[in-house]
């Protein structure tokens, strides 16, 4: 089997709140540069600011989290995924062996019903879509991404991390089921994404000239003040029916539609919960961050790492909060619910206050490294 020789070792431990395709441009990255991080990808694409949807027609407001692009497209120019398909299974193949003796890894898009050490393989849940996402709207269908690391004539060697933590061999003819991927099932074609999903799909990798020429350390500092930015800015869009809101918008959002619902009507607005469940996603990326700007390049910031941490605490303490007060099967108790309300606020101005000063340190960092 001809096969890639590695740069670094693999990640098979991967934070599950990463999306598949992560790890993989990960060691693509590290193949080709020596260099790469993965919470420096994530925050590229601003997955440290909560972005949502809201339908401002709602009777009960519930946001909605989404992707990214709504509202920071311009500024996700670190690298780039560009799908092609090959013409035929041989052609494709044909491209994968170019590949590996070159010592790239190739990744490349499938169905996840085919994968033999997959949970969804065979199984026949998998082809009865619900009719709607469990992020809220209509079910959404999409290939998964894995990373093909040595080319044998009856057997595939794959990487396979998230969520599979997977790497190892299967047999071509299973690799030729799943590189079919899921535009070959007709249960799907009705869902969002149908269009955009081919068969033997490769994802071509292209990263900007700045991930090149600057240094690992720089890029790193400019992507936090990016998303740090971007969370202190708070940018909302709106569309007929529908308004969309990142940072400290969304928090203050939050605080703003509880206090008034719940005054308006005496009821207690339980859409919320979901929101606030997804929401502290972001801070799980910001966080790995910062831990990594602190221990891999020995930025002082073990003061800050720590006040993320608490960040973190009391956005969870929220959520549990609220959890106990729609699980009371008793009368709503104005009190407690009057409590959560004074407890929200005082968690988003920390936040505010926390991101302020990530700013100062920011502007300090900056201004000591353009100095060297």
């Amino acid at each position: 089997m001809d096969q890639i020789t590695l740069a670094s070792e693999l990640r098979l431990e991967v934070p599950p709140y990463y999306q598949c395709h992560y790890p993989l441009v990960d060691l693509h990255l590290r193949q080709i540069t020596g260099q790469s991080i993965l919470s420096l990808l994530a925050n590229s694409e601003f997955w440290g600011v909560p972005v949502f949807s809201v339908e401002t027609d709602d009777l009960v407001p519930n946001p909605v989290i989404i992707s990214r692009e709504k509202l920071f497209k311009e500024e996700m120019d670190l690298f780039e995924l560009n799908l092609t398909r090959a013409s035929s299974f041989e052609e494709g193949l044909a491209q994968i062996s170019t590949r590996i003796q070159h010592n790239e890894p190739v990744i490349i898009t499938g169905t996840t019903y085919e994968l033999p050490y997959s949970p969804d393989f065979h199984n026949p849940n998998y082809l009865k879509p619900p009719a709607t996402s469990a992020l809220g709207g209509a079910f959404q269908i999409a290939d998964h991404y894995i990373s093909v690391m040595g080319l044998g004539s009856e057997e595939v060697l794959v990487y396979d991390p998230i969520p599979n933590k997977f790497v190892g061999t299967i047999s071509l003819e299973a690799f030729a089921k799943f590189w079919r991927g899921n535009v070959q099932f007709e249960v799907f074609t009705q869902a969002r994404g149908f269009s955009m999903l081919v068969s033997y799909g490769i994802i071509n990798v292209t990263f900007a000239a700045n991930y090149q020429n600057e240094k690992l350390d720089q890029l790193a500092i400019n992507i936090l003040n990016r998303v740090n930015s971007g969370f202190l800015a708070g940018r909302t869009r709106s569309r007929p029916g529908r308004i969309y809101l990142s940072g400290v918008a969304l928090s203050n959002y939050i605080y703003e539609t509880f206090s008034s619902y719940y005054s308006q009507t005496g009821e207690i607005p339980q859409s919320l919960g979901k929101c606030l469940f997804d929401m502290r996603w972001s801070r799980y990326y910001l966080r790995d961050l910062l831990q990594n700007l602190k221990q891999e390049f020995n930025f002082p910031l073990t003061e800050i790492c720590h006040e993320m941490l608490e960040v973190i605490e009391l956005w969870e303490e929220v959520y549990k909060t609220f959890l106990t007060l729609i699980r009371k099967k008793s009368a709503v108790d104005q009190t407690k619910v009057q409590k959560f309300i004074d407890f929200l606020a005082q968690v988003i101005q920390k936040e505010q206050d926390f991101h302020r000063q990530i700013q100062t340190w920011l502007s300090q960092t900056k201004a000591g490294l353009n100095s060297v």
